[in-house]
């Protein structure tokens, strides 16, 4: 069963390159199949999320590779092969403009191995198995990022790179560290073993960094803006929807083989609070909708560790209530970050498909001819919002829920924390309302302001509405129908916590009659004025008034003048650069404002800079001289003969 599902997807990537030649074949052998495999494994894996089952490889090998799925990992399986089936069904349609830029046979089949390295990643049962892998997984995805190769593109894989590698290490030296003490690298043997609590402490904060580097956490987030909007569309939904969900398996997994203390928990919580503001501070005042996309990533990894950080600080004061609540609204924070998050971008690659820009400033309008993109982008927006009936609302009350009982708790410092980060996500949430508003405001109503721009726009596929309608029935259904996934939920997370004897209250909050509340509250208008006889007749319609002038379009707000409030209340944090510009006396002057990562130029170009002044210097050695390289060989022999005397000699 489960082999079948890996099997599907590794013959399905070596099909698509063989098709190297017939790149229209390649495209529904490569993304169509998938999609139909994607569904079937959707099944798989909710009627077995309860048990434990896997498989192991025959054949003589450096070691046993066995794969195992269990409840937790069963569940991030569902999470990958879900968004992969609305993704799939998307790309096929989408992929047709890429055509020019690669050959859609290596894209179908680099595809297909993204989405079987996570699932192999989700059901690794070994150290070995898991690096491995883990960098099998971030190799395939910066290929991906690869296939829109711009001007800045190396740049960006390599800091990509560059941070998942630091990650990688810590990952690694953390594992090894867990398998030296508990003396054996197979994780079902991991159980019951004893450890110090500063052996422990390490441990953990390795394991944060490495898993957090991947999430997009901050202060590791720079990565993120960068590479969401590099890669494809289709790409980036499974990255930011599914990739970065890989972290928080590792970190949830992991963690909890080791002793949690509360310290650790209310870390996470503070590390998950500061990456929420940030990142939705940056969102604001971006001028590129897929940049602003892009660091509402941030945030959303902040708000699901605010529920990890929850669950870990309940197990620590062994409060089941606590933990359980703060699992489940990390984990159904996880699944709507997924759906709405794939949402958005599959959204943004239609835009883009659609006026071939990615600045805000220059659309306007685009309701009236991408229609059925409004609709479905306008559910993403509502969703990640947090906004009832939609599931984003759900799953940030439970967070909530979670955060207010575990700040009831009677330590200070405990308090202190619960109480400042309720505070950070509600100043969250009013701000990602503020930032999609803006997004969706200036994008689809109004009217355009490059008339070039938008007589050219309409819907270009059938399949690219139809891989997004998947998304966003999902976004409705996860909401209204919250009951039942959180008791799916709870399921999960009590295998994870064996221990806790509380059951989750689900009747406190019923998402069917808040929805019914709202549409009567959207009739309510209408019914008042049929009551009592309002103007019914015919509205006038003439150009918007603009003091005697003739409208233009470029009377409207623009993205800068939206946020100009709340730029000069950050701007001691977040740096604006004005730059303005003139192509003679007498020609109209320009402006531009840009906003540079202050945490990039704080915590990462220092390191950058050291570097190249680094490999600058060590280059002299380098010196094309076979006497010099003689001589480097004899002194690392030297060494490791010394080496070998004082540390392997008796």
């Amino acid at each position: 069963m489960l082999e079948m599902i890996y099997s599907a997807f590794l013959i399905l990537g070596v099909i698509s390159l063989a098709l190297y030649k017939c790149p229209k074949t390649a495209l529904w052998v490569g993304f169509g199949l998938p999609g139909l495999v994607s569904l079937y494994s959707v099944v798989i894996f909710i009627t077995n999320i309860n048990l434990t089952y896997g498989f192991k490889l025959a054949g003589n090998f450096i070691f046993s590779p066995e794969f195992i799925l269990t409840p937790l990992s069963g569940f991030f399986s569902f999470l990958v092969v879900f968004i992969s089936f609305g993704v799939g069904i998307y790309t096929i349609g989408y992929a047709k403009s890429l055509k020019n830029r690669a050959n859609l046979a290596v894209f179908a089949s680099l595809f297909n191995f993204f989405i079987l390295s996570m699932l192999l990643v989700l059901s690794s049962s070994n150290v070995f198995s898991f690096i491995v892998l883990w960098e099998v997984m971030t190799l395939v995805s910066a290929l991906l990022l690869k296939f829109n190769d711009e001007e800045t593109s190396n740049k960006t894989v390599m800091i990509y790179l560059g941070v998942a590698q630091i990650g990688a290490v810590c990952i690694m030296i953390a594992l090894l560290l867990i398998s030296s003490v508990a003396g054996s690298m197979e994780f079902k043997e991991w159980q019951g073993f004893e450890i110090s609590s500063t052996l422990s402490i390490c441990i953990l904060t390795l394991l944060l960094i490495g898993f957090g580097s991947k999430a997009g956490m901050f202060p590791f987030h720079v990565w993120s803006p960068l590479a969401y909007p590099l890669a494809p569309s289709n790409v980036a939904a499974l990255m930011s929807g599914v990739m970065s969900k890989m972290a928080i398996f590792g970190l949830i997994k992991f963690s909890l083989f080791l002793p949690i203390n509360p310290g650790f928990g209310l870390s996470i919580m503070v590390l998950g609070a500061l990456s929420a503001l940030i990142g939705i501070s940056y969102a604001l005042v971006q001028k590129e909708y897929s940049k602003l996309i892009a660091y509402s990533s941030v945030e959303n990894i902040g708000i699901i560790l605010l529920g990890v950080g929850t669950g870990f600080y309940g197990i620590s004061l062994e409060e089941g209530t606590i933990a359980l609540l703060g699992f489940v609204g990390a984990l159904f924070h996880a699944l709507n970050h997924a759906t709405f998050k794939s949402l958005l971008f599959l959204g943004a690659g239609n835009i883009y498909n659609a006026t071939q820009t990615k600045e805000i400033n220059k659309l306007g309008g685009l309701a009236r001819k991408m229609p059925i993109t409004a609709i479905l982008f306008l559910i993403g927006t509502v969703s990640i919002s947090a906004l009832p009936p939609l599931n984003g609302f759900v799953s940030e009350w439970f967070i909530y829920r979670s955060m207010i009982l575990g700040g009831l708790s009677q330590s200070l410092l405990g308090r202190a924390v619960f109480a400042l980060s309720i505070v950070a996500l509600a100043l969250t949430g009013a701000i990602v309302v503020f930032a999609f508003i803006k997004l969706y405001a200036l994008i689809f109503a109004g009217v355009c302001k490059d008339e070039k721009i938008y007589n050219g726009v309409y819907e270009k596929s059938l399949f690219m509405p139809l891989g997004m309608f998947v998304l966003a029935f999902s976004c409705l259904y996860f909401g209204l129908g919250a009951n039942n996934i959180i008791m799916f939920l709870g399921s999960v997370v009590m295998d994870l916590i064996p221990n806790a004897t509380y059951s989750i209250n689900i009747d406190v909050l019923s998402m069917p009659i808040i929805a019914l509340l709202l549409c009567f509250l959207l009739i309510l208008p209408f019914l008042l004025f049929g009551i009592f006889r309002a103007n019914m007749s015919k509205a006038r319609l003439s150009e918007p008034w603009a003091c005697g002038f003739k409208f233009n379009s470029r009377m409207q707000t623009n993205s800068n003048a939206f946020v100009g409030d709340f730029k000069r209340i950050i701007s001691k944090v977040i740096k604006f650069k004005e730059i303005k510009s003139q192509d003679s006396y007498f020609a109209n002057m320009s402006y531009e404002s840009r906003s540079d990562d202050f945490w990039w130029n704080l915590l990462y170009a220092p390191v950058v800079r050291l570097n190249l002044y680094l490999g600058d210097k060590i280059g002299c050695m380098q010196n094309g001289k076979s006497s010099f390289y003689v001589i480097y060989i004899l002194i690392y022999l030297y060494a490791m003969m010394i080496a070998g005397f004082y540390f392997l000699g008796e």
